[in-house]
C-alpha cells in the first residue's frame, strides 16, 4: 500500500514574494478606500487588487505590458475611477515592480501600458454611458416626432413621458437605488447650496453598529431589507425638522437639519438613536441596530462641503472610540488638531523612510543620591512637534510602531558605544511591540550588531500587555529575561490586580503611569496621598522590584517621591549634556 506524497511547500522564495505582494496589496487597497471614493470596503477590494498585483508582476517578468492594460481596465470596473485613483495606483506599484530587479524601461513601459488601459477603459465607459443616453433620449423623440405627425393630441402626453423619464433618469443619478435616500453626490450638492446661503446648519454623520454580523449571519437579502428599514425610520424622524437624510455607502447615513435648531443636537441624536433601537422583526428574527453619531454645528459661511463632512468624520471617528452607540459633537475649530493628527499619520512612514525621525535621550537617575542610573532613548519627530510617548502612539496608529521600535534600538544602540559612561539604555516599550512575535529575535539580533551586551539593555514592556494583555508579551518578557536583558514594566497602575502578580513576575523596575503621578503631584500636599503611595512603594519592594517616577520638575517634587519611597525618577529636571549624551 503507498502513502501520498507530501504536498509541495512552499519556498522561501514564494513566501517572500507572497507577503512583498501581499504588503502592496494591502498598501493600495488602503489608499484607494482613505484618499479616493470606492463604492467598496478595503476588505472586499483586497482579492481583485491581489490578481491585479500578481498579474502586474508576471507582466513585468515577462515582459508583456498588454497584460497591464487589462489591469487598468479592470481597475475602472471596480469603479476606481476618481481623480486620484489612476496616480496612487501608480505611486503603489513602481517601488515594488522595480524591486524585482527588472529594468527601469520595463516598468516604464508596464506602468504606460496600465495607464493607457485604465484611460481606454475610462473613455469607452463614458462613451457608453452618453450612448445609453443618447438612444433613450433618441428613441423618445423619434417617438414624440411620429405621434405629433399621427395625433395632435398625443403630443401634450409624449411630452409629459420625456418630463417624466428625464425625473426618472435625474432620480436615479442622485439617489440610494436600495433606500431611495438622496446619494453621496446629491447630498454633497445640497451641502455645498446651504453652506453658501449662510443659513444655519448642523450636521449627523452616523455609521450603524453590527451591520457586518447581520450581513455575514443572515445574508444580503436580510441587510438589504434591514436597510430600507433603517432609512424610513430615519426619514421618519427627519420629517418636518427642514431635515434632508442621505445614504453615503452600505452602513454610513447622513442628516443635513437647515436653520437653527430649536432644540440641542442632543435631542435629535436621542430621536435618531431611539429609532434605530426599535426591533425590526424579519422572518420572525428581531433585529435591531446602534449608530455611533458624528455632529458637526453653525459652519462658517461658505465652508466647504468636503471640510464639512470631513470634520463630521473625525466627530465620528472619536464617539466610535467611546464605544457603539455613542455620539460626539465637535466645535467649530475642534476638528483642526484632529485633522493634523490625521495629515501626520498619513505622512509617517514617509518621515521614517527618509529619516526625519531623530533619538532624544533623557537620564533616569537614582533618587538616594541623584546619580545617572540609564538614559532612555525615545523616537522625536522635529518638525511634527512630537516626541515620546505621543509620538510612538502615532506610530500605533499606523502600524508603524515595530518598525519604529526597531530602529529606535539599533540607532540608539550604536550611540551609547561612543558615550564615555558605561550607561544603561532604556526603552519602553509600545503595546504592538510588546507583542509582536519576532520581538525575542530582534532584540538579540541588534544588541548582536551593535556590539551591546544584553544586560546593559533595559526594556520596559506596557503594564497592560503584561497582567491583562496578550500571553505573547509575556513569552517575549520571560525570554527576555533568561537572555540576560534587564526588564521593567511602565504605565504601572497600582491597582491590587497588578500587585499579586508582581513578585510572579521576573520584572527589576515598575514605571508608574503618567497619569498617576500628575495626581499625585496635584494632591501630595494631602497625607492620604502620601500614605497611599507610601504603601504602593512598600507592596512593590516587597515583590522585589524597584519603584521609578516620571515627569519630575522641580526639586520640592524630587524630596517628595524620594520620602514615600520611590528609587529611580525622570523629567525635565534631569538633562543630557549639551553634545546630546548623559553628562
Amino acid at each position: 500500500m503507498t502513502s501520498a506524497l507530501p504536498a509541495p511547500q512552499p519556498s522561501n522564495h514564494d513566501k517572500k514574494r507572497d507577503k512583498e505582494r501581499d504588503k502592496a496589496t494591502r498598501k493600495w487597497a488602503y489608499l484607494l478606500c482613505t484618499t479616493t471614493y470606492v463604492p467598496l470596503m478595503q476588505s472586499e477590494l483586497h482579492q481583485p487588487l491581489r490578481q491585479m498585483v500578481d498579474a502586474l508582476f508576471d507582466a513585468v517578468r515577462s515582459d508583456q505590458p498588454d497584460r497591464a492594460t487589462q489591469v487598468g481596465a479592470r481597475l475602472v470596473e471596480l469603479h476606481c475611477v476618481d481623480r486620484t485613483s489612476l496616480q496612487i495606483t501608480v505611486d503603489v506599484m513602481a517601488g515594488p515592480l522595480l524591486a524585482t530587479g527588472a529594468q527601469p524601461e520595463r516598468v516604464a513601459r508596464l506602468l504606460g501600458a496600465l495607464s493607457a488601459g485604465y484611460a481606454e477603459a475610462l473613455r469607452e465607459r463614458a462613451t457608453s454611458q452618453q450612448e445609453a443616453m443618447i438612444t433613450a433620449v433618441k428613441q423618445v423623440a423619434t417617438k414624440a416626432a411620429r405621434a405629433a405627425k399621427e395625433y395632435q393630441a398625443e403630443r401634450d402626453a409624449v411630452s409629459t413621458e420625456l418630463s417624466l423619464l428625464r425625473r426618472q433618469l435625474s432620480h436615479q443619478l442622485l439617489h440610494d437605488a436600495l433606500t431611495g435616500l438622496p446619494n453621496r453626490q446629491f447630498f454633497t450638492t445640497r451641502l455645498e447650496e446651504v453652506l453658501n446661503s449662510g443659513t444655519p446648519t448642523t450636521l449627523y454623520r452616523l455609521e450603524l453598529n453590527g451591520l457586518a454580523a447581520v450581513n455575514d449571519g443572515l445574508g444580503g437579502p436580510c441587510t438589504d431589507a434591514l436597510l430600507i428599514d433603517v432609512a424610513a425610520r430615519l426619514r421618519n424622524v427627519a420629517a418636518g425638522r427642514d431635515a434632508m437624510v442621505a445614504h453615503l455607502d452600505r452602513s454610513g447615513f447622513a442628516v443635513l437639519h437647515e436653520h437653527r435648531p430649536s432644540a440641542p443636537p442632543a435631542e435629535l441624536v436621542g430621536r435618531l438613536s431611539e429609532a434605530l433601537a426599535e426591533v425590526k422583526y424579519l422572518d420572525d428574527i428581531g433585529l435591531a441596530l446602534t449608530a455611533n453619531i458624528g455632529v458637526v454645528q453653525s459652519p462658517p459661511h461658505g465652508a466647504s462641503p468636503v471640510e464639512l463632512l470631513r470634520a463630521a468624520d473625525i466627530a465620528l471617528r472619536t464617539a466610535q472610540r467611546d464605544g457603539p452607540g455613542h455620539w460626539r459633537l465637535l466645535g467649530q475649530d475642534e476638528h483642526k488638531p484632529a485633522r493634523k493628527l490625521s495629515q501626520l499619520s498619513a505622512i509617517m512612514p514617509g518621515a521614517v523612510e527618509s529619516g526625519r525621525l531623530t533619538v532624544g535621550y533623557r537620564l533616569r537617575v537614582g533618587l538616594a543620591g541623584l546619580q545617572p542610573v540609564a538614559v532612555e532613548a525615545y523616537p522625536w519627530w522635529e518638525e511634527a512637534g512630537l516626541s515620546g510617548h505621543r509620538c510612538v502612539a502615532l506610530a500605533e496608529q499606523t502600524g508603524l510602531s515595530p518598525r519604529v521600535g526597531r530602529w529606535l534600538l539599533r540607532t540608539a544602540g550604536e550611540d551609547v558605544r561612543s558615550w564615555r559612561k558605561d550607561l544603561p539604555l532604556s526603552v519602553n516599550l509600545s503595546p504592538n511591540q510588546a507583542a509582536a512575535a519576532d520581538l525575542v529575535e530582534s532584540v538579540l539580533g541588534t544588541l548582536h550588531d551593535v556590539s551591546m551586551p544584553p544586560d546593559r539593555l533595559g526594556l520596559a514592556l506596557p503594564a497592560m500587555e503584561v497582567f491583562d494583555g496578550r500571553s505573547q508579551a509575556l513569552d517575549n518578557l520571560t525570554t527576555l529575561v533568561k537572555a540576560g536583558v534587564r526588564v521593567a514594566v511602565h504605565d504601572f497602575h497600582g491597582s491590587p490586580s497588578e500587585v499579586v502578580q508582581l513578585p510572579n513576575l521576573p520584572v527589576r523596575t515598575v514605571s508608574l503611569s503618567p497619569r498617576l503621578v500628575a495626581q499625585a503631584r496635584s494632591m501630595r500636599a494631602k497625607a492620604l496621598v502620601s500614605q497611599a503611595m507610601v504603601s504602593l512603594t512598600t507592596l512593590v519592594h516587597q515583590a522585589g522590584a524597584t519603584v521609578s517616577v516620571d515627569d519630575l520638575r522641580t526639586e520640592p517634587e524630587i524630596d517628595w517621591w524620594r520620602g514615600v519611597g520611590a528609587d529611580i525618577a525622570g523629567g525635565p529636571i534631569f538633562r543630557v549634556n549639551p553634545e546630546g549624551s548623559p553628562g
